[in-house]
């Protein structure tokens, strides 16, 4: 977090020769809506002294995001992401701070690296009785690309992958004094969005 801040801070303050002289700050917001991707292995006895048989299913869930920030060169704009991400247990809403840098010039479609890390909180989303279910770590990196004018609004497909941390504390069993569960989401995410 702390090398975040300190990228922030720089960009923010770019020396005048490394600026581009017709360029001027500006707002960004870049909103997307994808699916993430995944393969899930979990034991479904596990509670229960585990039978060994683990499962493993593909999932497919949605994904809401928005960044809102400011452009700090031509190729770099840092923000703030916002979002909402349906897992099929837990509904997960990240808050974090979020890089965009262009890696190439100034045509209509332009590739770009894309660097989000922050907490998940599950602010909305609704416990089964006994259960507490938190947020974690998020981190999601990726790559992208914008076609449309370099100074106005574009079209964005990303391709990032996305780590989430959540902890689920369940009602122990007879035998048990604590049961909790530490579950640690990995997904392969593909976004498309609107950037301005």
């Amino acid at each position: 977090m702390k090398k975040l801040i300190v990228l922030f801070l720089f960009a923010t303050t770019l020396p005048a020769w490394a600026q581009d002289a017709t360029f001027k700050k500006h707002y960004l917001n870049q909103t997307e809506v994808g699916i993430m991707l995944g393969r899930v292995k979990a034991d479904p006895y596990a509670g229960q002294g585990g039978r060994g048989q683990e499962i493993v299913q593909n999932r497919t869930n949605l994904s809401l995001q928005t960044l809102n920030g400011i452009q700090c060169s031509p190729r770099l704009g840092i923000g703030v992401i916002t979002g909402m991400d349906w897992y099929n247990s837990a509904l997960v809403n990240p808050i974090g701070a979020g890089l965009r840098y262009d890696l190439t010039g100034k045509s209509t479609a332009r590739l770009y690296a894309s660097a989000d890390a922050g907490y998940g909180f599950t602010w909305f989303h609704d416990d089964s009785e006994g259960f507490d279910t938190r947020g974690g770590l998020m981190l999601n990196p990726g790559l992208g690309l914008r076609i449309g004018k370099p100074d106005g609004a574009a079209f964005t497909l990303a391709f990032s992958y996305k780590h989430q941390d959540v902890t689920v504390n369940k009602p122990p069993f007879t035998d048990q004094t604590v049961r909790v569960e530490n579950r640690n989401y990995n997904r392969f995410l593909i976004r498309l969005g609107v950037a301005f």
